[in-house]
């Protein structure tokens, strides 16, 4: 977590080199372990096949081997002068001897046979008395001593079978390791009728074989187990007897699986209740590949560290256009907002960029100076409306004066006429108000336009239509009187009579509300109409409260959208619309 907050704090150019870096090195690591595994699978399956085959071909001959013990016990447990030996109730005397010595010579004859035969034992079953032939004496063989012992300690050679096999040094002083058969006789005559035991020591390659190390393979380790797991040949014969730790795991014909850093591959031999193991170390099969992988992974490292090296002078070459973007803006941010991106030698897509920046910063210039404009219109208006209300101070309290100075010489003409005088400068002063009730701009047009018909013997008819719901609606002041001053002088004085009328009018329309000025003058073409509307946001310094003005003031105190628009009339004159929000305060009217 700590990483990530520090990361936010990183520029794009080291956010990009960690995160390529970390992806090629995590793409390393994945190709290194993916490396080692499929090599560590498929050594560890090549070792498993192979120990596989060789079991395969031992366990062959082994069971050949044991197969040939079988067949030349049951050949001489059916032999007619075994058969009678064992049948004879004869325990002593010439009879026994003369039997005896026919089975003697018998066993004599396999022992020349049979060069492995160590011995060979015709026992009969009732008396326990035997027949004993053997290379070394019935003493040295320890026969007497060991036969009860070995036969209860062996196990039967297949499953259900009477026919048991040995392995192991019981017999003999000198403490060869050998296979004992034993091979229960029954009379060919009759049906389970048990006579006695045959019992063969042989000493076989079977044996020696099993006492040599492995399969010739690495460090491998070849012995014999039981079915109950224990041990019963192997080349260190102190483990002979040992229980191995995983005899549940040998299961069916053959198999292979891995126990504590060991490869374990058994088969059975052929149906006997013995299975062969191959015990192989796992770092025997890894060792002669670990030279390879530590190559792999130096040559990997390398590759991954010049990787990087290129890879960080190949950012550094991309993001050289976004620094010179990024050094642009920080410029920009301390105020020098004339800097602009050099854009030499840049590519198509980081010119763009620039290019978008350069442009950004020419329109930010342009809308600036736009702004300091009309900062300054709007000053000059403020100044010109300011002006405008000195002027009117000292015109309204000389006004007054004359207008009660004709009250008493009873000069009733000078008196409206100054009456309506002062009544147009109060409005004009309105205590330095901008926004006025719609209520007073009326008062100040009536004024306007009683010393107008005074001046132009009464050429002017104004006809209010607006209803009074509308008075408190806030309007700028001396909105009114330039637009009815431009209708008198450019209109109704020009007219063919030199009379006219203005009609005032006024609608709601959501939150906005449009005041309608008509006129009955003489009228505009719909170019001058054009023309007229294409001039109104054209500031003029010099034009006072002109028309343009009052479209100007308008626009600086709502918006772009309110303001004047000039459209010819069904008098034949000309109607200007006054486009302004809808005040709050009139809301009070109950104006809908």
């Amino acid at each position: 977590m700590k990483l990530w907050g520090q990361m936010n704090s990183w520029n794009l150019k080291k956010k990009i080199t960690f995160f390529l870096t970390l992806i090629m090195l995590m793409t390393s690591v994945i190709i290194m372990v993916l490396s080692t595994v499929s090599a560590a699978y498929y050594m560890t399956r090549q070792a498993r096949d192979l120990a596989k085959a060789q079991l395969g071909t031992i366990v062959s001959s082994y069971d050949d081997t044991l197969k040939q013990y079988g067949d030349l016990a049951i050949a001489m447990v059916i032999e007619d002068n075994v058969q009678k030996y064992c049948k004879s109730p004869c325990e002593s005397g010439r009879e026994y001897e003369i039997e005896s010595g026919i089975v003697y010579n018998y066993l004599n004859n396999m022992l020349n046979v049979r060069s492995n035969l160590n011995f060979a034992v015709v026992e009969k079953e009732q008396s326990h008395r035997y027949v004993y032939k053997g290379n070394t004496s019935v003493v040295d063989a320890k026969f007497d001593m060991m036969y009860q012992k070995d036969y209860k300690e062996s196990l039967p050679a297949k499953k259900g079978s009477s026919v048991k096999f040995s392995f192991g040094s019981n017999y003999f002083r000198d403490g060869r390791y050998t296979l004992t058969l034993y091979h229960p006789i029954y009379s060919t005559e009759t049906i389970n009728e048990r006579l006695g035991m045959l019992v063969l020591n042989l000493g076989d390659s079977l044996v020696e074989q099993l006492h040599e190390d492995g399969l010739g393979q690495m460090d491998s380790e070849l012995f014999l187990v039981d079915c109950k797991g224990e041990i019963v040949s192997i080349s260190n014969q102190e483990r002979i007897g040992e229980q191995v730790s995983y005899a549940e795991k040998i299961q069916d014909g053959s198999g292979s699986f891995q126990e504590q850093g060991i490869l374990i591959n058994y088969q059975k031999v052929g149906k006997w209740n013995y299975y062969l193991i191959n015990e192989i170390p796992i770092f025997e099969i890894y060792k002669d590949s670990v030279k390879a992988m530590v190559l792999l992974l130096a040559v990997s490292l390398g590759m991954t560290a010049v990787s990087i090296i290129f890879l960080r002078k190949m950012i550094n070459s991309f993001y050289e256009p976004m620094n010179r973007v990024v050094i642009t803006m920080e410029g920009v941010s301390e105020g020098k907002l004339d800097e602009r991106i050099d854009m030499t030698s840049m590519d198509a897509d980081s010119r763009k960029l620039a290019e978008g920046f350069n442009s950004m910063m020419d329109r930010i210039d342009m809308l600036m100076e736009q702004v300091k404009l009309e900062q300054h219109q709007l000053e000059q208006i403020s100044f010109n409306a300011l002006y405008a209300q000195i002027k009117p101070h000292f015109l309204y309290n000389t006004l007054e004066c004359i207008h009660w100075q004709a009250v008493a010489d009873g000069n009733k003409e000078i008196s409206v006429m100054v009456k309506a005088m002062a009544q147009y400068y109060r409005v004009c002063l309105s205590r330095g108000k901008e926004l006025i009730a719609l209520e007073q701009e009326l008062e100040h047009i009536r004024s306007y336009l009683v010393i107008q018909n005074m001046r132009y013997d009464n050429i002017i008819d104004l006809e209010d239509g607006i209803p009074e719901g509308f008075y408190s609606v806030k309007i700028p002041k001396m909105t009114l009187q330039p637009l009815v001053e431009n209708a008198i002088y450019h209109g109704i004085r020009i007219k063919e009579g030199g009379k006219g009328k203005i009609i005032l009018k006024i609608q709601r329309k959501g939150e906005d509300v449009y005041l309608y000025l008509q006129d009955s003058g003489s009228g505009m073409t719909q170019r001058e109409i054009d023309e007229m509307n294409q001039s109104l946001s054209q500031y003029d310094e010099t034009f006072g409260y002109g028309v343009r003005n009052v479209n100007k003031r308008i626009e600086l105190m709502f918006g772009k959208g309110y303001g004047l628009c000039y459209f010819r009339n069904e008098h034949g004159g000309v109607t200007v619309e006054i486009h302004l929000p809808f005040d709050v305060a009139a809301e009070d009217k109950g104006v809908m």
